[in-house]
C-alpha cells in the first residue's frame, strides 16, 4: 500500500480523479512560434522553458500554465524517445489511497476481459532532483509503459514530502489543490487561461483500449456516436476518434478562460498549431 506516504485524507466512495496536464511534441518551427508569441506570453498565460530532472531521466519543454492546468510542449527529443506528434495525458488523485483503489479496479477489469497477462500494470515512484537534493515527487500508475510510445496516459498521486518541500497546502477537506500547486510555479493572476475542460484525441485501436480501461477504472462514464467515444467525469471530457495511423494523438484542447474575451481571434503557430479565442473559451488545435 502507498497511502501512508501520500497526501493525507480519507478514502471517499466517489473517486476524486481529475485531469492534471497534457503534453504534445511539436516540430521546432511551431514550438518556436508559440514561444515567441506576444499574445501567449502577455495575455493568455504564463509561459516558460524549463528542464525537469528526476533520478532516472530529464526533459526540457515549453510550459503554458493557467490557474488550474498546464500544457507541456516538447520538441522532438525533448525527452528521450519523443518524436513529433507523440502526446500524453495525465490525471491525479485528490486524496491519499485513491491510486490503490484504481489499481485494484484496473486489475479486476483486465481479469474480467481476459487481458491480465497481455496488459501490464506499472506503478512506481518518481523522484525529483531539486536544490535540496532528491525528493519523492509522485507515485504513478499506467498500462503497458515498456517504452516511449506515441500516446501515454497515466495517474499520479503526489507524495507528501514533495508537497511539504514546495509548501503546498491541501484544501479544507484534505484534497490535493491543483491551483495551489501551479501557484508555486509563478503562474500569473492576470492571464486569461484558467483550466482545460476538454481534450480531443485520435488514437489507434490499442491506444484507445488502454485509455478506456484506465478511464473506466477512474469512474468515467462513456457514450458513443459513430466512431467517436466520449468520456465524462467531474465536468471534464475526453473525446476519442479511432484512426489507423494518426500523426498527432492530441488534436484539440478546449481551455476555459477567467474572463470573457470579447473579440474573436485566431492565432496560427508554424504548421501544426492554431489557437482560436472568443467569449469564454480558447481552443488549441494541433497537427
Amino acid at each position: 500500500m502507498i497511502e501512508n506516504n501520500m497526501i493525507s485524507g480519507s478514502k471517499s466512495k466517489t473517486l476524486g480523479i481529475e485531469f492534471n496536464h497534457l503534453y504534445v511534441t511539436l516540430d521546432p518551427e511551431t514550438l518556436d512560434s508559440i514561444d515567441q508569441s506576444e499574445f501567449i506570453s502577455q495575455e493568455f498565460c504564463t509561459i516558460s522553458r524549463d528542464t525537469v530532472k528526476t533520478d532516472t531521466e530529464s526533459w526540457t519543454g515549453i510550459y503554458l500554465r493557467g490557474k488550474n492546468a498546464y500544457l507541456e510542449l516538447f520538441p522532438p527529443g525533448g525527452a528521450e524517445g519523443l518524436r513529433e506528434g507523440f502526446s500524453g495525458i495525465g490525471f491525479n488523485s485528490q486524496q491519499s489511497g485513491e491510486m490503490d483503489i484504481v489499481q485494484e479496479k484496473l486489475r479486476s477489469l483486465l481479469e474480467s476481459k481476459g487481458l491480465l497477462g497481455s496488459k501490464e500494470i506499472l506503478s512506481d515512484l518518481q523522484v525529483r532532483q531539486t536544490e535540496a537534493g532528491k525528493v519523492p515527487w509522485f507515485h504513478y500508475l499506467s498500462i503497458n509503459p515498456a517504452e516511449r510510445e506515441a500516446f501515454a496516459s497515466w495517474l499520479m498521486e503526489f507524495h507528501q514530502d514533495y508537497l511539504e518541500y514546495k509548501n503546498i497546502k491541501l484544501t479544507s477537506d484534505g484534497c490535493f489543490n491543483r491551483a495551489a500547486y501551479l501557484k508555486t510555479l509563478d503562474t500569473s493572476e492576470t492571464s486569461l487561461f484558467d483550466d482545460i475542460s476538454e481534450v480531443h484525441l485520435e488514437l489507434t485501436l490499442s491506444e484507445q483500449e488502454e485509455l478506456a480501461l484506465l478511464l473506466q477504472s477512474f469512474g468515467y462514464e462513456s457514450s458513443s456516436v459513430g466512431d467517436i467515444t466520449i468520456y465524462r467525469s467531474h465536468g471534464f471530457i475526453v473525446q476519442v476518434c479511432q484512426k489507423v495511423a494518426p500523426r498527432y494523438r492530441i488534436r484539440k484542447v478546449v481551455c476555459t478562460l477567467k474572463e470573457q474575451f470579447q473579440m474573436e481571434k485566431t492565432f496560427t503557430f508554424g504548421k501544426n498549431a492554431q489557437l482560436n479565442v472568443g467569449r469564454s473559451l480558447a481552443i488549441l488545435e494541433f497537427g
